[in-house]
């Protein structure tokens, strides 16, 4: 196993800091959540556009007609679960581009700013991973994170990876994710996992606590508001009817 890092030399430092815009943060769950709304359950299911429909065409399939799948507990496990996976997937990149957005008002950063490469070779296979952002020194002094107490004295920098919800137990997923916190830690950059949920898959999470600063739950919306100074849990809450509209869309699908 092999990483290299690139330089965070380039990194600006001067701060001019904006609010966090309501619009903004709002337009940007809707880029995500509203995918999920068009999300076609029965797309893969020529002439079937409902559950009825599924349920019948089980019905009539051999391989499945003895087992009594023609029902509507077995429409939804089955139809449900690709569903699931499409909304875990758009929930996890809105988490993503929300964090970065507030990076980006809090510190005045670019785009560019946020991208930090790192080579993780697995075997024969080398892969290049970007964080979901990355802050030099500057920007981290004097910050009063819940880390480790003297987290700072050799610190060159802090990098991120966001996860809505670590629910892969592909070993080598947690492998790349365990190398690419120790390559950061060689070059005295200190790695940060945010987890937003609290229902992870436990081994994983267990094993990766060990290599990075990993926070889950209401620890990741506490970190981030101590980080960036907004409270996203609350903003969250107090939109919550406009962030379950498009989800309540997509079930009543099923």
């Amino acid at each position: 196993m092999h990483c290299t890092v690139n330089s965070l030399t380039s990194f600006q430092t001067v701060l001019m800091p904006t609010k966090p815009n309501r619009d903004v943060l709002l337009a940007i769950a809707a880029k995500h959540l509203d995918l999920i709304a068009e999300y076609n359950p029965y797309r893969n299911f020529p002439g079937v556009g409902n559950r009825k429909a599924f349920a019948e065409l089980i019905g009539a399939d051999p391989a499945f007609s003895s087992f009594g799948l023609d029902s509507d507990r077995y429409a939804v496990a089955r139809i449900g679960g690709n569903l699931i996976t499409s909304l875990h997937r758009k929930i996890g990149d809105m988490y993503e581009e929300t964090f970065q957005y507030l990076l980006k008002c809090r510190f005045d950063l670019s785009e560019a700013d946020l991208s930090f490469a790192v080579e993780v070779t697995i075997g024969s296979r080398t892969q290049v991973r970007s964080t979901d952002g990355v802050l030099t020194k500057g920007f981290i002094s004097g910050l009063n994170l819940p880390l480790p107490s003297g987290w700072e004295k050799s610190a060159k920098g802090m990098a991120f990876e966001v996860r809505s919800c670590y629910q892969i137990g592909d070993s080598k997923r947690i492998q790349a994710d365990w190398d690419m916190a120790l390559a950061l830690k060689a070059k005295q950059i200190i790695p940060v996992m945010l987890i937003f949920c609290s229902t992870s898959l436990r081994s994983p999470v267990q094993r990766l606590r060990q290599s990075w600063n990993l926070f889950e739950g209401k620890d990741t919306f506490d970190f981030i508001k101590a980080l960036t100074g907004f409270d996203l849990l609350s903003f969250m809450c107090a939109h919550k009817e406009r962030l379950t509209a498009p989800i309540a869309a997509a079930l009543a699908k099923l």
